[in-house]
């Protein structure tokens, strides 16, 4: 991970290949605001180097993205939706000096719109229903979530309910029997559509998360197993 103005060693050698994507820091910003994180002054940096298990599903994505860029027919909407999803990957993913607890201070009536959703995610809300609540318009509160959020009442709204459903799919102490139970439980009717927003949103699909929660499980089993003996 190369942060902007760090100097970095760009050259090959026997015991090293280099693999270089270079993303815009703006895209960067942009995912964070879609995730309602709050971005340092300064700028968000991330530590210069991680292990390849700290970048799950990630060198899958980057492969996605190489075969796009191979045909001769790649499409500019494609590559930029592609950008967006690398970038909320490393967002994700790795240790950043982001604040994850977002920047709701100081609007009480958002704060109160959020706690809702929060304490309701796993109903269908609907943008009256938040309307209502905020007691402005729809419009004002479209207005209201681009300011905080970056995005849509309703978009916010699927993000979180995707970032739960992958929350619970990633818990090692979670019993899950099927995707599709944690997706329904969240109000996902159509699991092809959720599949789908779940991948653009995590680059991954939720098949590979619970994949890499039941290597969890198993690994932490292993290892209670061990200090027995």
């Amino acid at each position: 991970m190369i942060n902007p103005d760090d100097r970095a060693e760009l050259t090959y050698s026997e015991e090293c290949e280099k693999f270089i994507v270079k993303l815009p820091s703006v895209i960067i910003d942009s995912a964070c605001n879609e995730l309602n994180w709050q971005k340092p002054s300064g700028g968000i940096r991330f530590p210069p180097r991680h292990s390849l298990q700290q970048l799950n599903g990630f060198i899958n994505l980057i492969g996605l993205v190489c075969d796009e860029a191979e045909h001769n027919m790649s499409m500019t909407l494609v590559a930029e939706h592609y950008t967006k999803i690398i970038a909320t990957k490393l967002l994700e993913t790795l240790s950043s000096n982001v604040s994850r607890k977002g920047f709701v201070e100081g609007n009480p009536c958002f704060e109160r719109v959020v706690q809702f959703i929060e304490e309701n995610v796993k109903r269908s809300i609907s943008l009256e229903q938040l309307a209502e609540l905020a007691l402005m318009s729809p419009r004002s509160l479209y207005t209201m979530f681009e300011k905080h959020t970056g995005t849509t009442p309703m978009n916010y709204i699927r993000n979180r309910k995707l970032e739960c459903v992958r929350a619970c799919l990633s818990n090692p102490t979670t019993n899950i029997r099927s995707i599709t139970e944690v997706a329904l439980d969240y109000g996902f009717l159509h699991l092809g559509r959720f599949a789908e927003k779940y991948r653009s949103t995590f680059g991954e699909l939720p098949s590979d998360t619970l994949s890499l929660h039941k290597m969890k499980c198993i690994d932490s089993r292993e290892s209670s197993l061990s200090s027995l003996f």
